[in-house]
C-alpha cells in the first residue's frame, strides 16, 4: 500500500523526504510539537480524534463543508466524495480515470470549481454529475499541472500551477480567474514559485498565502484589490523539518494554518508571521498529511493520504468567509 501511494505521489508531482520529521516556523527553533500560546484557537492538550478512513485511495485533498457535510476528493483514483452520517459515499468517478481532482471550492450551492492535475480548470455539477473542463490552459500552452484554489469573495478565484517545479527550477505560477461573470477568464498573477501547493486568503481578501512547498515556506503575496502598495512578496513564515507546507487556510482572525508533509502536524501563525503552535497526529498515524479545513462544528479536519484518513482536533478559530 505504501509504495502505491508513493508512485502516485510521485506521478502528481510531490517530491516527499523520507524520514520523520518536526515542525516549527516564525524563528522557532523546532525540537517537537511545540506548545501553543493561552489564546491559541487549539488548546495545547487537544487530541486528534480520527473521522473515517477510506480504503483504496491515494491522495485524499480538497476537504469542504456543504449543507453540513464534509466533501473531499482523491487525486490519484478520480473521485469526489462525502462525508454522510459517518459513512463515506463516493459522488463521482471518472470511470476513464482520466480526471486527477486536486483542489476544490463551491462557487454555489450546486457547483464545485475544481482545480484537476491533468485536466485544467474544472466544474462539477451537483445536480446532472457533469464534470466539465472550463479551462485547460492559457495563452494557447497547457497548464504545468494544477493543485489548490482560493476564492476571493468577488467572484473570483486564485489558484495554484506548480506542475513538476521545484527549488532548482522555480517556475510555478498563480492564476487568477473569474468565474463570476461566466467567461472563466483566466490571467497569470504570480510567477517563479518553487512549487506553489496550497493557497489561501486574509478574511480582508487583501493578502495571499501560498505554500511554497519546496523552499518550505509560506509567501504572503498581496492580492488584486490591495492598493497600498507599501507591502511586496515576501517569505511570511518558514516550516522547520519536514518538506514543506500543503494544504493552507485562514480563520476569520487571520491566523493561518498549513498542514505539514512528512511531519505530520499542523502548524499555526499568528496574522504577524509569528508561531502559535503545532498539533501533532498521533502515533501510529503517517506524516502524510495535506489538506485543512474548518467546520460548522468546532472542529479543525486534516486529511492523512498515507493511510486515506481524515482527523479532527477541537478549536474555537472560526471559518474565514471567502477561504
Amino acid at each position: 500500500m505504501k509504495k502505491n501511494i508513493f508512485a502516485v505521489a510521485a506521478a502528481v508531482g510531490l517530491t516527499l523526504a523520507l524520514g520523520a520529521s518536526l515542525v516549527g516556523c516564525g524563528g522557532s527553533s523546532g525540537g517537537g510539537s511545540t506548545a501553543p500560546a493561552g489564546n491559541a484557537p487549539i488548546k495545547a492538550d487537544a487530541k486528534w480524534e480520527k473521522v473515517a478512513t477510506v480504503p483504496n485511495t491515494a491522495i485524499i485533498e480538497g476537504m469542504n463543508f456543504h449543507d453540513g457535510e464534509l466533501w473531499f476528493i482523491d487525486v490519484g483514483t478520480s473521485r469526489i466524495f462525502k462525508l454522510v452520517n459517518g459513512e463515506v459515499q463516493t459522488v463521482y468517478e471518472d470511470p476513464e480515470k482520466k480526471a486527477m481532482p486536486n483542489g476544490a471550492k463551491f462557487i454555489d450551492d450546486n457547483t464545485l470549481l475544481i482545480t484537476d492535475r491533468a485536466l485544467g480548470l474544472c466544474t462539477y455539477d451537483l445536480t446532472t454529475g457533469a464534470y466539465t473542463v472550463k479551462v485547460s490552459g492559457v495563452d494557447g500552452q497547457n497548464f504545468l499541472g494544477l493543485n489548490d484554489i482560493v476564492l476571493d469573495g468577488q467572484g473570483g478565484a486564485y489558484f495554484t500551477d506548480p506542475g513538476q517545479s521545484d527549488y532548482l527550477n522555480p517556475e510555478g505560477s498563480v492564476y487568477y480567474v473569474n468565474y463570476g461573470d461566466g467567461s472563466y477568464k483566466v490571467e497569470k498573477y504570480a510567477g517563479n514559485f518553487a512549487y506553489p501547493n496550497g493557497i489561501t486568503i486574509s478574511p480582508d481578501g487583501k493578502f495571499l498565502y501560498v505554500a511554497e512547498f519546496n523552499t518550505n515556506s509560506i509567501v504572503l503575496v498581496p492580492s488584486k484589490t490591495y492598493t497600498d502598495k507599501k507591502d511586496t512578496p515576501y517569505v511570511f513564515a518558514r516550516l522547520n523539518g519536514g518538506h514543506g507546507p500543503d494544504g493552507v487556510l485562514t480563520d476569520e482572525a487571520g491566523n493561518v494554518y498549513a498542514a505539514h508533509l512528512n511531519a505530520g502536524e499542523m502548524v499555526a501563525v499568528s496574522p504577524n508571521g509569528f508561531e502559535i503552535g503545532a498539533w501533532k497526529l498521533p502515533e501510529g498515524a503517517t506524516d502524510l498529511v495535506s489538506n485543512l479545513c474548518i467546520g460548522p462544528d468546532g472542529f479543525m479536519y486534516m486529511t492523512e493520504f498515507g493511510s486515506g484518513t481524515i482527523w479532527k482536533i477541537p478549536t474555537t478559530a472560526k471559518p474565514n468567509p471567502l477561504a
